[in-house]
């Protein structure tokens, strides 16, 4: 678990450096909630509820991307 927490620290710096290095890196994890909540309350009940399943959908895949990326990372480590 020691060596996860210093993976995850370092991939937290790797991801700040590579946002800032670029515009194309660039993006806005504290402005998302808002910006998600104002897309949902636009939509119809049924279309938000699509659009809810799709971002659902995103974060998990997300999530399992990053964690599979942390155990290649653990399993190379001598």
């Amino acid at each position: 678990m020691a060596d996860r927490n210093r993976i995850e620290q370092e991939f937290q710096r790797t991801l700040e450096a590579l946002k800032a290095s670029h515009p194309k890196f660039a993006f806005d994890r504290d402005g998302r909630p808002g910006a998600i909540a104002a897309v949902r309350s636009a939509l119809p009940t049924i279309e938000g509820e699509l659009f809810d399943a799709v971002i659902e959908d995103w974060e998990s895949e997300l999530a399992a991307t990053r964690e599979a990326l942390f155990r290649m990372v653990a399993a190379s480590k001598p």
